[in-house]
């Protein structure tokens, strides 16, 4: 294992308890870096999550109740993203660019640009079909709208790197038809796969590497 993880050590989800909220706080300029490679990964675009989806995915993934209710309001302390809504105060949110870099953190990962170091072409495949149940609850507990949302695979490929993997666009493509059932291409040759593959995809991996 490669990843440099300072003091702290690499926690299973079942292992971290309420004390690794903490963690969030410790890598507050990491964790907030990170969602912002994430967000120009995916082409400067926020996409902002509600307490309930946060909570709902946390969960999803076996995060302990004590954990699960507090993940949102730690990671919007860290105030890496401000919300302006015209009549109401500025308030700091959690976007999708946080989820898999809160879920590392929580499990004492202090290198998150190298926390997917050993998943490649060779066995991306393997790694998701050994937690396909932990994948399929993901995928099913994501918004309905992320299944209908497509992004190029090369787009995805940069959500993987800026984690440290190194997943090729065409293996993800092939991967969201075996994993997804869909993927899509234009008459001038454009592919998508979905919000929901690429999600559950990084988050599966970011629950068990």
């Amino acid at each position: 294992m490669s990843t440099a993880m300072s003091a702290k050590s690499r926690l299973t989800v079942d292992q971290v308890d309420a004390k690794c909220l903490s963690y969030l706080r410790d890598e507050a300029d990491g964790l907030g870096k990170k969602a912002m490679e994430l967000t120009d990964s995916w082409g400067q675009a926020m996409f902002i999550l509600d307490r309930e989806t946060v909570e709902r995915l946390f969960n999803v993934i076996g995060f302990s109740e004590d954990v699960v209710s507090g993940v949102y309001d730690g990671v919007c302390d860290i105030a890496y993203v401000k919300h302006n809504v015209s009549g109401e105060p500025d308030r700091a949110e959690f976007t999708y660019h946080a989820l898999d870099a809160a879920c590392l953190v929580l499990r004492g990962f202090t290198d998150l640009g190298a926390a997917l170091d050993e998943v490649d072409d060779g066995n991306a495949e393997k790694l998701i079909a050994e937690e396909r149940p932990l994948f399929d609850r993901i995928m099913d507990s994501l918004p309905d709208y992320c299944r209908n949302l497509m992004f190029s695979p090369e787009v995805a490929a940069r959500v993987v790197t800026s984690l440290g993997g190194d997943v090729s666009a065409d293996k993800l493509y092939e991967l969201a038809w075996l994993f997804g059932g869909q993927n899509t291409k234009d008459l001038e040759g454009r592919r998508g796969v979905s919000t929901q593959f690429i999600r559950a995809f990084t988050l599966t991996l970011s629950a068990t590497v």
